[in-house]
């Protein structure tokens, strides 16, 4: 029997981060915290599109599955203004 290599679909949902509204340092530091987070999809590449715009601008963020409110709450207690642009999905339950 050949050895099968597929992989499971991992569901995300993509929010658009105004990096513009990170302004202290507590909330830089929370951006680059979630950079280091498994909530996030190509953390690595995310993270260099942050630094490569100097922290200000729009950036999109591929989170995982299940992690949409976790993500959300973090945002919402630093004060990070965010929109999420697949508004018709809920993975929650």
């Amino acid at each position: 029997m050949k050895n099968c290599s597929i992989q499971p679909i991992s569901f995300k949902s993509t929010y658009t981060v105004d990096t513009n509204t990170a302004v202290s340092r507590n909330q830089l530091f929370t951006l680059g915290a979630l950079m280091n987070n498994f909530w996030i999809n190509g953390a690595g590449n995310t993270f260099n599109r942050v630094k490569s715009r100097g922290v200000y601008g729009k950036v999109d963020i591929n989170v995982k599955d299940y992690k949409d409110k976790s993500f959300e709450s973090v945002l919402k207690n630093n004060n990070i203004s965010y929109k999420k642009k697949d508004n018709n999905i809920n993975y929650s339950a």
